[in-house]
């Protein structure tokens, strides 16, 4: 992995970033404006995860690129308070949701207004990984969800293979949503 530190933020690109984006390129599972257009929806998202953080004046530990994405890895303990916690993690939805709308609105192509809405409806998914699973959590407040989140993943195991099988979703979602639920199910066995 690749880091920098630019005022005390940890910048890293991982291997699995560089190695997706070829994957994608390569298989044909979408073409370059297609691939740049996705990649300007994630990091405007996380652009909105930032910018609740800077507004509860706070800033990030780390800002990482890797396979499922960016990471923005918050600071220590809480926010100030649960619904600056929430604020900070709905807000890459939020952006994505008015980016959907404005795009509807102002007549931007499907490919953008399709990706903002997957884009926050990806995650808003009640996994770990994801922020729907973190706003659950601190609403829970620790609670075991394991069995709820297993049932989700197998829902959207089964949602995506059918897309899939009907040719209507890229391959870089099934890829995507693989190393999601591997990573959501290996971590949950660690607890």
């Amino acid at each position: 992995m690749f880091r920098v530190y630019i005022r005390r933020v940890r910048l890293g690109v991982s291997f699995s970033f560089p190695a997706v984006i070829a994957l994608v390129l390569l298989t044909g599972g979408a073409d370059t404006n297609e691939l740049l257009t996705a990649l300007v929806c994630c990091a405007l998202h996380e652009c909105g995860h930032l910018f609740f953080m800077l507004v509860f004046r706070r800033r990030p530990e780390a800002v990482t690129l890797y396979g499922g994405g960016i990471k923005i890895t918050p600071p220590r303990g809480r926010i100030d308070s649960l619904p600056r916690d929430i604020a900070v993690l709905a807000g890459g939805c939020l952006v994505n949701f008015l980016l959907a709308a404005a795009g509807a609105l102002f007549g931007a192509g499907d490919f953008f207004i399709a990706a903002n809405l997957l884009l926050a409806l990806f995650n808003l998914l009640p996994f770990d990984y994801f922020d729907g699973g973190r706003i659950l959590a601190l609403l829970l407040d620790g609670k075991d969800l394991r069995p709820f989140r297993a049932a989700v993943i197998l829902l959207t195991a089964c949602l995506i293979a059918a897309m899939t099988l009907r040719g209507t979703v890229s391959p870089s979602l099934p890829v995507t949503f693989l190393f999601v639920a591997a990573a959501e199910l290996f971590d949950n066995a660690k607890d």
